[in-house]
């Protein structure tokens, strides 16, 4: 994890994130993770997602624990964090959390990540660059709340 706590990346919740009533559509805080993570990867822990697709291997999620607590609504501003909190040869896990503007947990979830070979569907060894520059921002397992 870094020296500055979690990873946030900030979302705006717009019209089509949304039901006929205004408030966010449960799967799209499936999205808004998704993009958090992916922002992560990219932004933080300085590897291509491109890249790795290229060579036949990328992420899949395996597993995922979520919790909904309270509704986004439209125009909400939505701070989506990423906290790793272990990474295996073939896997990562990571927690995350979407908040408001004031701060009040919407939604939280657990994710394990598999690495796979694409063609055959089966388990690959994340590439040890990849690997040991994930590991430095891994957050202790008892900073992970509430899933």
């Amino acid at each position: 994890m870094s020296e500055h706590g979690p990873y946030c990346a900030h979302y705006r919740v717009y019209y089509e994130d949304t039901d006929a009533g205004g408030i966010v559509y449960h799967a799209n805080y499936l999205k808004f993770c998704e993009r958090a993570r992916s922002d992560f990867v990219r932004e933080v822990v300085g590897v291509s997602q491109q890249a790795a697709l290229k060579s036949g291997t990328g992420f899949v999620m395996t597993k995922f624990n979520g919790k909904f607590v309270a509704p986004a609504q439209l125009e909400d501003l939505l701070s989506v964090s990423c906290i790793p909190y272990k990474v295996t040869p073939a896997r990562l896990e990571i927690y995350q959390e979407v908040r408001n503007e004031a701060g009040a947990l919407l939604y939280a979830q657990r994710c394990t990540l598999g690495y796979i070979d694409l063609k055959q569907h089966k388990p690959h060894a994340i590439p040890e660059a990849f690997h040991q520059a994930f590991a430095q921002y891994l957050a202790p397992e008892s900073q992970v709340f509430a899933c």
